[in-house]
């Protein structure tokens, strides 16, 4: 669909900006995959700044951003008891994705703004 394709161009903006940056860590797939280029979940593991640290700083310049896998389905209230045993992967993982702005009408020039900003902490 045209929406796909204009988000897929978004998606390969962020990956030229930000692939490769030490401590940040982009979604990849395999060329037999079909990707819907829906969600940008990147991971801040021994990035300068913590995800909640990029989150503040995004959300200062008014970009809006969601914690991914946050809160873990284990730490519900409704669910704390039935299930037994500690997830710390899980626990880990949730405390570092954030999911980047990704939708059809993002212009490329906005990425950039958002890259830069990330890049720039």
């Amino acid at each position: 669909s045209i929406c796909i394709g204009r988000r897929e161009k978004v998606y390969k903006k962020y990956v030229e900006l930000l692939e490769g940056i030490n401590g940040i860590k982009l979604p990849s797939y395999s060329s037999d995959e079909i990707y819907n280029y829906a969600y940008l979940p990147v991971v801040f593991n021994g990035y300068k700044k913590s995800r909640d640290e990029v989150r503040k700083i995004l959300s200062d310049h008014g970009i809006q951003t969601r914690k991914y896998f946050y809160p873990l389905v284990n730490e519900y209230i409704c669910y704390r008891n039935k299930y037994r045993g500690d997830t710390p992967i899980a626990k880990r993982i949730s405390e570092q994705v954030l999911s980047l702005p990704l939708y059809s009408d993002l212009k490329l020039s906005d990425v950039e703004e958002i890259c830069q900003l990330i890049l720039k902490v």
